[in-house]
């Protein structure tokens, strides 16, 4: 049977100054991002890493401190060391709380009422298609960011409907603007 040996490869078996591996390698796993600690630096959340490691492996975190190893300093501070997207603040825009209502013409006798802008009253567009999909009798679908196309012709309905259904809607913030071409 062949006898397992304990010298590093490449060695030759009588040399005393190198280091004898033991087999099997024991590895030793961070507990925050479940990889070993010489590869924290590339996990979800280092500095968390790091932290768990001082407490936990502190003869590892001084190794990696050494090695410099994710910029780890002995005075870490809070500035970002590696590159990355910056979290960029979400810029608002005041757009005018306008809903327009038109037909637009599909084929040559079928018709489709249009109508945009209910989201920028807080109306979900989901809930809506269906309350006018079932008041109408027809087909309705939210086919853009603030578009709900309705089957059919019911331009004239739908204003007082929409008046009826949410009351946050008044008369001047309705417009119809008439049938357009597709």
């Amino acid at each position: 049977m062949a006898e397992l040996t304990t010298d590093t490869p490449g060695s030759a078996s009588g040399d005393e100054g190198a280091a004898a591996v033991q087999y099997p390698l024991e590895v030793e796993y961070c507990e925050i991002c479940t990889m070993p600690p010489e590869y924290c630096e590339y996990g979800p959340n280092p500095s968390k890493c790091y932290e768990w490691m001082k407490t936990n492996l502190p003869d590892c975190y001084t190794r990696l401190v050494e090695r410099g190893v994710g910029g780890l300093t002995l005075a870490d501070s809070k500035r970002q060391k590696r590159g990355g997207k910056a979290i960029r603040k979400i810029v608002h825009c005041e757009t005018p709380k306008q809903i327009k209502v038109s037909t637009v013409v599909r084929g040559k006798k079928k018709h489709v009422t249009l109508i945009v802008g209910l989201k920028t009253f807080g109306i979900d567009l989901k809930k809506a298609s269906k309350s006018f999909a079932q008041h109408f009798s027809c087909g309705s679908s939210v086919t853009g960011d603030d578009e709900i196309v309705i089957q059919g012709d019911v331009s004239d309905d739908v204003i007082d409907f929409i008046q009826g259904k949410w009351p946050e809607v008044d008369d001047d913030s309705i417009s119809f603007t008439g049938a357009q071409k597709k």
